[in-house]
């Protein structure tokens, strides 16, 4: 297994990628490292990826571009070369309380295409490294990465709590119960915020509509007061233009 991970990234700061469905790669644990770094280096803005691989990743060379990749895929990072910064779901995990952490831990988990098809194919099951590196195969991850990637996909759920290990093998919690974790992006307490300071309005009918401006209208000018001074001496398209004016905004 060793063998076959230290070829894998050999061949990456060689070549770049090898071919094959991506995967992060890191787990979970270093990618938290990289991301409180991240979200610290660009709490004032975004950041240029010369200054932000070295700053951040500590190379600013394929290695720094394939962690930073791996962040990507976790849902920790967005930008490009020009602008890279931190994501709200990095933010959110650095500010977390304990007892938020999780569902937030398993959300950039399962923000990696290639580990939630991993998840979709095993929650609920006690499977083995061999299994989840067969389907990592399946997917088209490159065959001589496939290990590698199973074993970040066990070392990422552990650390989320996605699943414990059994002996040699995993148990995944089945998908039920982390319906919450599987929506990327939503943010429950500003959807409620807006449900409560706009509600629904009832559009039914035009006449419906016309019939509560003609309320409002009727009420407005039973609140105003008009007085008009006219003489002999008065312009009448002046006073005209005026008397129009009233007429538009209801007040006569």
């Amino acid at each position: 297994m060793a063998d076959t991970s230290k070829e894998a990234k050999s061949n990456l700061r060689k070549g770049g990628r090898i071919g094959g469905t991506i995967f992060p790669h890191l787990p979970l644990q270093k990618a938290l490292e990289y991301a409180a770094k991240l979200v610290s280096k660009t709490h004032t803005g975004p950041q240029p990826g010369d200054e932000i691989l070295p700053g951040v990743f500590g190379n600013s060379g394929p290695e720094g571009q394939v962690r930073a990749s791996a962040l990507k895929q976790f849902g920790l990072m967005e930008g490009d070369s020009k602008a890279y910064q931190s994501t709200q779901l990095a933010k959110d995990i650095g500010a977390s309380l304990a007892e938020e952490r999780p569902m937030l831990l398993q959300r950039a988990v399962l923000t990696s295409k290639i580990f939630n098809k991993l998840f979709d194919t095993f929650h609920g099951d006690n499977v083995s490294k061999a299994q989840i590196t067969k389907r990592a195969k399946e997917l088209l991850v490159h065959p001589s990465s496939a290990d590698e990637c199973a074993q970040l996909f066990i070392d990422s759920a552990i650390c989320s709590n996605l699943g414990s290990m059994n002996g040699e093998s995993i148990v995944l919690v089945n998908a039920s119960a982390i319906a919450i974790a599987r929506s990327p992006g939503r943010d429950d307490s500003a959807e409620g915020e807006d449900s409560d300071s706009n509600p629904p309005i009832d559009l039914s009918s035009d006449e419906n509509s016309a019939s509560q401006n003609g309320e409002k209208t009727r009420g407005a000018k039973s609140r105003v007061n008009v007085s008009l001074n006219v003489d002999s001496t008065s312009d009448p398209e002046k006073l005209e233009k005026q008397l129009a004016l009233l007429r538009k905004f209801g007040v006569i």
